[in-house]
C-alpha cells in the first residue's frame, strides 16, 4: 500500500468523516472536554498527526474525526492528510460516497505527493 502525505482543503476532507464529533459522543467519556483541549493544542501547535484518508472510486473513509472537528472550529482552510488507496472490499460501515470531483482531486494529490517512505529518508 502506497502512502502519501499532502495538505487538502478542509471542506473536502470533512465530507468523508464517519460522524460529527461536535454532536455525536464516542468511547471517550467526555468528548466536549476532549475537543476543547484538542482545540487549544491544535490552535497552538497545529495538527501534528495527519488525518488518514482512504479512497477509491466508490467511497472514502477518514480516520481523524476529532481533528477534523477541531479544524472546522478553528476555521483551518487545509489539513495534513495521509492518503492511501483503499480496496473496494470490504467496504467499511463508515464509508462515505466518493464524489467524482473529489476523486479527481485525491488522485491528483496522491500522484503528485512524495511517498512517505521517501520523505522519511530525506
Amino acid at each position: 500500500m502506497s502512502l502519501s502525505h499532502v495538505y487538502l482543503p478542509t471542506a473536502l476532507v470533512v465530507r468523508y468523516r464517519a460522524c460529527d464529533r461536535e454532536t455525536v459522543g464516542s468511547a471517550l467519556v467526555d468528548t466536549p472536554r476532549h475537543l476543547d483541549a484538542l482545540t487549544v493544542d491544535i490552535g497552538k501547535r497545529g495538527i501534528l498527526t495527519p488525518l488518514s484518508l482512504g479512497f477509491n472510486q466508490e467511497f472514502g473513509t477518514l480516520d481523524g474525526n476529532h481533528r477534523i472537528a477541531v479544524a472546522l472550529r478553528l476555521g483551518l482552510k487545509s489539513v495534513p492528510v495521509t492518503l492511501f488507496r483503499q480496496p473496494l472490499t470490504p467496504r467499511p460501515g463508515h464509508a462515505q460516497l466518493m464524489l467524482p470531483e473529489d476523486l479527481i482531486t485525491l488522485q491528483d494529490a496522491a500522484a503528485s505527493a512524495i511517498p512517505l517512505a521517501t520523505q522519511d529518508q530525506q
